[in-house]
C-alpha cells in the first residue's frame, strides 16, 4: 500500500514463486524480530513474508500494532507479496498469527477462505472461534507452555470435532509473546499441515 513500511521476506529454499507463509505479530512487536527465530523453517516450507501492523506503538519506538481491520491486513499481505515478486500462491497462504495476529488470522480465514486455507494460530488472547475457522484446510494451535496451553488445546479438540484437521503443539518452558524452540516446533507445525490437511476449502459437516 502506498506509504506502507517494509515487509520482510524468507525467499523458499527450492521453489520460485510467491511465499506460501504469512506472519502477523501481535500487540507492540516486531515481525522481523519473529521471523529472525524461524527462518529456516520458513525457507523449507516455501518462504515466509511477515508484516508489522499499521499503527505505531506509543512511547515504544520501532514496534507496532495492527488496526482489527482485516480487509486493511489483507491488502497489506497482498501488497507484501507483490513487492516480494509475485501475487498470492494459487494453492493459497498458511496464515502464521502470534496473539493478535491471530484473532487478526481468524477474521481473514472467515472472510477469504480460498486465500487462508492453512493456519497456525499462537497464544490466541480469546478462544479461537470454530465459527470463523470451520472452512479452513488445517489449523495448528500452539501456545508457551506458560501462556494459554489450555485455551489452544481445547481450541484444537472443538476444530476437531467440528470436522477441520487440527492439532495442537506446545513450545517448552516460555510465556506470552516469546518463541521457544521456534525452528522445531513451527517446522513441526508446517509439516503437519502440508501431510494432513485437506484439500480445498469445506463445507462443515
Amino acid at each position: 500500500m502506498e506509504h506502507d513500511i517494509p515487509a520482510f521476506v524468507v525467499r523458499a529454499e527450492l521453489e520460485p514463486g510467491a511465499p506460501r507463509l504469512a506472519f502477523l505479530p501481535g500487540v507492540c512487536s516486531s515481525a522481523y524480530a519473529y521471523l529472525l527465530a524461524f527462518p529456516e523453517a520458513a525457507r523449507a516450507h516455501g518462504g515466509a513474508v511477515a508484516i508489522d501492523g499499521d499503527r505505531p506503538c506509543v512511547g515504544s519506538p520501532g514496534f507496532r500494532s495492527f488496526s482489527w481491520d482485516a480487509k486493511m491486513q489483507d491488502a497489506r499481505i497482498s501488497e507484501a507479496l507483490r513487492a516480494a515478486g509475485a501475487g498470492a500462491p494459487p494453492e493459497g497462504i498458511t496464515l502464521v498469527g502470534y496473539s493478535a495476529g491471530a484473532g487478526i488470522g481468524e477474521q481473514m480465514a472467515q472472510r477469504w477462505p480460498e486465500r487462508y486455507r492453512r493456519l497456525v494460530l499462537i497464544g490466541a488472547p480469546s478462544d479461537p472461534s470454530v465459527q470463523r475457522l470451520v472452512h479452513a484446510e488445517g489449523v495448528v494451535t500452539m501456545s508457551c507452555a506458560r501462556d494459554v496451553p489450555g485455551r489452544m488445546k481445547s481450541a484444537a479438540s472443538r476444530l476437531r470435532a467440528a470436522g477441520v484437521p487440527a492439532t495442537y503443539i506446545e513450545m517448552p518452558g516460555c510465556t506470552h509473546g516469546m518463541l521457544a524452540e521456534a525452528e522445531e516446533r513451527l517446522g513441526e507445525a508446517f509439516r503437519w499441515l502440508e501431510a494432513n490437511a485437506r484439500k480445498g476449502p469445506a463445507t462443515p459437516r
